[in-house]
């Protein structure tokens, strides 16, 4: 009980507030019982006054009119018998004095009567009254009376200050104890233990119990919402890794029908070098069967030879790269090879269609943290896209140019088509919605996704009689450019 009076802030507020209350009420009632002390003992001197003014006077003046001077001095003394009168003073016009009583303390008050003779209608003047009350015994009383009510009250409100701390402590104290140290030992991911509060069998349930029960309530729904919050997020992590596997494959999938889309313009762009592959080998030959051999032509032949091998097993590798299934695989890139490389796999398509692709890369870039493979498949759509655009007319063309803003690389791809409808830039990045007859319509969603999982952003406007502009948003790894 000790204990919990010392660390208890609320044991400890109700006595400051059950003190403060106490003392401001008991000094409201003792400021009106002294009032009222004060107001009867200050009547009592004005009663005094007025028996002096009304009776004794009278008779004092026929006393000294008729200069008997023994009962003049038994009057006076008979004045001192008012109470809270201590002495009198009479002063006579033909400068007789006479004197009563003494005082003994300072805080007094003083009265002054004229004596004054009446005979045959004639008013005469005999002299002066000076009566002196003494105030101390009045303050005295009020000062002892205020200290033992004081001390009576004191003692009253410490009994029931004592009072009210035992049975707060018996009814609420020990019982919030015993809620507080059982919530501590709570574990979310343990069934909670109710809280019991120890009750005999025959205890008439009260707000302790309420709340304790109240208590055991909301420790279950917790328990239960903390339960069902796990389930929810592991479900939640199951389907997203669910979701981010169907990208992959649809991405993959989206990766192999390009590439079947592309099919005659990489079977002819692979066509060249093995075509090239075969003459320099024809020439080879003829050169090899000649009587003197030209050692010098034939190594550069086959110098051609393995050029054009080389070209072809280039191609192959970057349509093996592109489609073949694989885990996603974040470096350190930048933008620019990305941007070549995507330009050659569709550079054949570009030619057959007249369509001109102008890229400068700048001479300062930034490194970027990508997929390698997946940004090509952004780049690769959207140029094949604007390509495809391009088609119908001549003179097509396709600027890619780069810039960095802080700390983002933006990459623009633009066209002089004849732009996209408004009714087209409304749905573009979403799934199953395509232009063409024989889309999938999966092409720019599955950009969309790409770009914004590498946390950047795709968009496209339309620039005025000059087609579309799709940019390219994407961080960098650091603040700092580095040569390119």
């Amino acid at each position: 009980m000790k204990k919990y009076y010392r660390d208890s802030v609320l044991a400890k507020k109700l006595i400051v507030g059950t003190v403060l209350c106490s003392s401001i009420i008991t000094l409201l009632l003792t400021s009106f019982h002294l009032y009222t002390q004060y107001a009867r003992d200050i009547d009592q001197l004005s009663q005094s006054e007025q028996i002096i003014r009304n009776s004794l006077l009278n008779s004092l003046s026929e006393s000294v009119w008729d200069y008997d001077n023994k009962l003049i001095q038994l009057q006076l003394e008979g004045v001192l018998s008012q109470p809270y009168i201590e002495q009198t003073y009479l002063e006579l016009k033909d400068g007789q004095t006479f004197r009563s009583g003494a005082l003994e303390h300072d805080w007094t008050k003083t009265y002054v009567f004229p004596i004054v003779h009446e005979q045959k209608g004639k008013r005469r003047e005999l002299g002066t009254l000076t009566v002196t009350a003494d105030l101390h015994n009045i303050y005295q009383q009020l000062i002892n009376s205020a200290a033992l009510t004081l001390l009576f009250n004191a003692i009253k409100t410490f009994g029931v200050v004592i009072f009210m701390l035992f049975l707060i402590e018996r009814l609420i104290g020990r019982h919030l104890l015993r809620i507080v140290s059982s919530l501590d030992k709570i574990d979310p991911e343990q069934s909670p233990a109710s809280i019991e509060l120890g009750r005999p069998a025959k205890h008439l349930p009260d707000d302790m119990d309420k709340l304790a029960e109240a208590i055991n309530a909301m420790q279950q729904r917790i328990h239960d919402a903390h339960h069902a919050r796990l389930i929810a997020s592991q479900e939640k992590a199951e389907l997203q890794e669910r979701i981010i596997n169907q990208n992959q494959q649809l991405a993959q999938l989206d990766r192999v029908f390009t590439m079947g889309e592309m099919a005659t313009s990489l079977a002819h762009e692979l066509n060249q070098p093995l075509a090239s592959i075969t003459g320099f080998a024809d020439i080879c030959k003829r050169l090899v069967s000649q009587d003197q051999i030209n050692h010098e032509m034939v190594e550069k032949t086959l110098e051609k030879v393995s050029s054009e091998a080389i070209r072809a097993s280039e191609i192959i590798r970057r349509t093996r790269e592109f489609v073949r299934d694989r885990t996603p695989q974040r470096g350190a890139h930048h933008i620019s090879p990305l941007v070549h490389e995507s330009i050659a796999m569709l550079q054949d398509m570009a030619n057959k269609n007249q369509v001109i692709i102008n890229y400068q890369p700048q001479e300062k870039s930034a490194q970027i943290e990508v997929d390698k493979v997946q940004i090509e498949q952004v780049l690769i759509n959207l140029i094949r896209n604007a390509i495809e655009a391009l088609s119908p007319q001549a003179n097509g063309c396709i600027n890619i140019s780069q810039e960095i803003e802080e700390n983002m690389v933006l990459l623009h791809i633009a066209d002089n088509g004849p732009g996209l409808a408004d009714k087209v830039m409304q749905n573009l990045f979403k799934p199953f919605i395509s232009t063409k007859e024989s889309g999938m319509g999966v092409g720019l969603s599955i950009c969309h996704s790409i770009i914004e999982a590498h946390g950047g952003q795709i968009t496209v406007i339309n620039q005025p009689n000059q087609g579309a502009c799709f940019t390219i948003q994407l961080p960098t790894c650091h603040n700092e450019e580095i040569s390119f």
